[in-house]
């Protein structure tokens, strides 16, 4: 089955991959010339010393030699390309694939483990399209053509040595199997080694400000002594199909050369005639211990290919459903009819709950940790599917309506920043790729971000870092805040950062939260007092259920969860 489906990528190569396969074919074919070459030499040439041969060996050898070269490097030049452009396009199917997964899948799949699946894997499959058909086909027909020879010098000797080696194979099939296994293993493993590493640098301050460096790398070495031992298990299997495959052909090679030997001596056969079909015998050895090699190749690429097809058959559990018609411009009302939603297999993180949104209004959502909040904000930007019930904008079922339209009329804030490795201009503009200098710039005045902006060596041409490490954690805010402010959408799903700020910094990023609500209809995850005073309402959710709501001095004076939260200054 994989690899019918390799062969799908392979069909637009075909002319290609026939000339390759000839190019393979002439060099198998003048490999097997060499045997008439040699024969010659010995039995026209220093026995018979026929000089009219000599003049023609030695023109022939190079002749035999530059198209033996011509055919390798088309070979090899057709392969390569053959490859890389198989491995481009799968990569690029990975890449389109992953960015079109539902969110869930990304909660349940680390993104280390899906990039050693992009990266490691990929490399496994791309080292077996380049050397795999090459030495299958390649050493495949050399065999073909020495075993041709070693029929047309003596047949009898040919016959047994035939017998002799495919008793190689019988152990070979299990150990296929075997590095299977253990390849799949191993790639899996991997997969560990890379998310603990990036685990590690992604989390590098936590890690020095805590003093665990010794802990981390005391982590790593775990998982990579664990990879290790599976590759040893790899090892293991691949050693000994070499050692099988030379035993063998040790056994035919004696053979031959015992009985061959013999026939020379009592003038039976040719000297000639007797090193030419020992050129060819060892001539096979060759080509058969690389198919040792080679089924090493195939198995890690079939447990790495499997893996990589596991991704590309990965469906997506939100998706536009049949006849999805594009979302009118929001006009009057977001509302969450009788919601019930729980994850596969869990208890609900939220039953029953009805709210209504009004255009222009905002409602601050607050409640104890794990209460359900952010999953309301999941659900309005359908990155889940409600178990029960029903998400409306105007009226209209949101499941209905396509996800590119749903999302055009929305922006959101997260509470972790998202900035991309690129310039503040790009990062700004992310969300509106159309926008003029003067819109990003004019987003950013909005943001309070213009500012620092300005003072930067290259202004908005600056490269922010990973993550936009090389700002504050305020600054950063302020570009996120400024992105939303230039798509302008007329909702805002905005879960407000908890990350201690300076005084400053603080009522900097405030006043761009502000300007930001400003004339949009909002949905607050609220964890600052400052903004939830500026709510039109507060819904609180505790458990799943919305269990108080109102303004702040109603829901102060109620003294149930709200007022509780604000006496903890929890708010």
């Amino acid at each position: 089955m994989i690899y019918r489906r390799l062969m799908e990528y392979l069909n637009p190569h075909m002319k290609r991959f026939v000339i390759a396969l000839l190019c393979m074919a002439f060099f198998s074919a003048l490999n097997g010339a060499n045997m008439w070459v040699i024969k010659t030499i010995f039995d026209k040439i220093l026995y018979s010393r026929d000089m009219t041969a000599l003049y023609m060996i030695t023109l022939l050898i190079p002749v035999m030699f530059f198209v033996k070269g011509l055919a390798g490097y088309g070979q090899n030049y057709l392969m390569y390309y053959i490859t890389q452009n198989i491995i481009r396009q799968l990569r690029n199917e990975l890449q389109n694939k992953l960015i079109s997964l539902s969110h869930d899948f990304f909660v349940k799949n680390s993104s280390a483990r899906l990039m050693a699946r992009v990266t490691n894997d990929v490399v496994a499959l791309e080292n077996a399209l380049f050397r795999v058909p090459p030495n299958l086909i390649r050493d495949g027909l050399t065999v073909i053509v020495m075993i041709g020879a070693l029929f047309y010098l003596h047949w009898k000797f040919a016959l047994i040595s035939l017998i002799i080696f495919p008793l190689a194979a019988i152990p070979l099939a299990g150990f296929a199997r075997k590095m299977r296994n253990a390849s799949r293993l191993g790639q899996k493993q991997m997969a560990e080694v890379y998310a603990s590493l990036h685990e590690m640098l992604t989390g590098i301050s936590i890690i020095k400000a805590f003093s665990q460096e010794e802990r981390e790398m005391q982590r790593f070495a775990r998982e990579n002594d664990h990879y290790y031992n599976t590759r040893q298990q790899f090892i293991r299997v691949d050693a000994r199909s070499s050692p099988i495959m030379e035993f063998f052909g040790a056994i035919a090679v004696g053979f031959v050369l015992w009985y061959g030997a013999k026939d020379v001596i009592a003038g039976v056969w040719t000297a000639g005639s007797f090193v030419a079909f020992m050129t060819a015998a060892f001539s096979m050895y060759q080509p058969l211990k690389n198919f040792s090699q080679t089924n090493a190749l195939l198995q890690q690429a079939h447990a790495g290919t499997e893996r990589i097809f596991e991704i590309l058959d990965e469906k997506p559990t939100v998706t536009d459903a049949a006849g999805a018609t594009d979302l009118a411009p929001f006009k009057s009302t977001i509302a969450y009819e009788n919601v019930t939603f729980h994850y596969p297999e869990k208890k609900n993180i939220l039953s029953s709950v009805s709210l209504t949104i009004k255009q222009g209004e905002i409602i601050a959502v607050v409640g104890p940790s794990g209460s359900g909040k952010s999953t309301l904000a999941n659900l309005l930007l359908r990155f889940y599917d409600p178990n029960e019930g029903s998400v409306t904008i105007d009226g209209a079922d949101i499941r209905g309506v396509t996800l590119s339209s749903l999302r055009s009329q929305m922006a959101v804030v997260t509470q972790e920043v998202i900035l991309f490795n690129e310039s503040i201009r790009y990062n700004i503009g992310y969300g509106c790729p159309s926008a003029t200098d003067e819109d990003i710039t004019a987003a950013a005045v909005v943001a309070n971000a213009h500012a620092f902006i300005s003072r930067m060596p290259k202004g908005y041409d600056t490269i922010i870092g990973e993550r936009g490490m090389r700002l504050s954690g305020g600054e950063r805010q302020r570009l996120a805040i400024a992105r939303a402010i230039l798509k302008n959408p007329p909702i805002l799903i905005l879960d407000e950062a908890t990350s201690a700020l300076d005084a400053e910094s603080e009522k900097l990023v405030q006043e761009a939260i502000e300007n930001l609500m400003a004339h949009r209809t909002v949905l607050l995850i609220a964890h600052r007092l400052a903004t939830v005073k500026k709510a039109n309402r507060i819904v609180v959710i505790d458990r799943g259920r919305i269990v108080e709501h109102g303004t702040h001095e109603q829901l102060l004076g109620n003294e149930g969860i709200y007022s509780r939260l604000h006496n903890l200054q929890l708010l």
